[in-house]
């Protein structure tokens, strides 16, 4: 399948997935967002390489349809999140550029963008972003070696692993102060405030915002 090809095939199960969030994936309703005809016409050529079935009014992905589909959406949703909440941008300004990068994206790139994140589950629109590899993988260790940083002993350093907050403004600030997956963090006191050490630099931060930082349960 050449580039083309794969853009329409792209743009068309896009669409197909948003209709079918909103419990409207029938062929009457694509048609009312197709006015053109131009992806309803490709039906025929993608339910014959296996990708969807017609049958009437009824649109159905195929497991491969649904595959390819989740992985569009999902690279086109965390560039949303990439650009609202590290570049700035507003949710109005990102459904271009976030258009290209679904596209473009390798995959190994779409996992370190969602691990720096720190594994969003909504866009900035509010829509689900289907997890990936890494998510799952940072749901077990999480549940096995991960604590949250509130809960490390005063005077120990460990290496954040995940940022875990749907608030756009609290991973700015976060991002802003060098905390973001990777980085050593020591925690210096808990109470009044909890305060920690950065990159040298003493941060005071809220309780609620240090329940959302996720370490290593020990590095030292």
């Amino acid at each position: 399948m050449n580039h083309y090809k794969d853009y329409r095939r792209d743009e068309l199960l896009e669409i197909l997935w948003h209709l079918d969030e909103d419990h409207e994936l029938t062929l009457t309703s694509l048609k009312q967002h197709d006015p053109d005809g131009i992806f309803t016409q490709d039906l025929a050529t993608f339910s014959d390489n296996g990708i969807l079935e017609v049958d009437g009014e009824n649109i159905t992905l195929t497991p491969t349809g649904k595959e390819i589909a989740t992985g569009i959406i999902r690279r086109h949703r965390l560039a949303e999140r990439l650009l609202t909440d590290v570049l700035g941008k507003t949710p109005e300004e990102t459904e271009n550029a976030a258009c290209e990068f679904e596209h473009i994206l390798a995959p190994e790139l779409v996992e370190s963008i969602c691990t720096l994140l720190g594994h969003p589950k909504l866009c900035p629109h509010g829509a689900p972003i289907p997890k990936g590899h890494c998510c799952v993988e940072s749901d077990k260790l999480v549940q096995s070696i991960v604590i949250r940083l509130s809960d490390m002993e005063v005077g120990k350093t460990s290496k954040v692993v995940l940022i875990n907050t749907d608030d756009k403004i609290r991973m700015n600030k976060l991002l802003s102060l060098g905390i973001v997956p990777g980085v050593p963090i020591t925690l210096m006191q808990k109470r009044p405030a909890i305060v920690v050490e950065v990159n040298q630099t003493q941060i005071a931060l809220e309780k609620s915002v240090g329940d959302g930082i996720n370490v290593w349960r020990m590095e030292r």
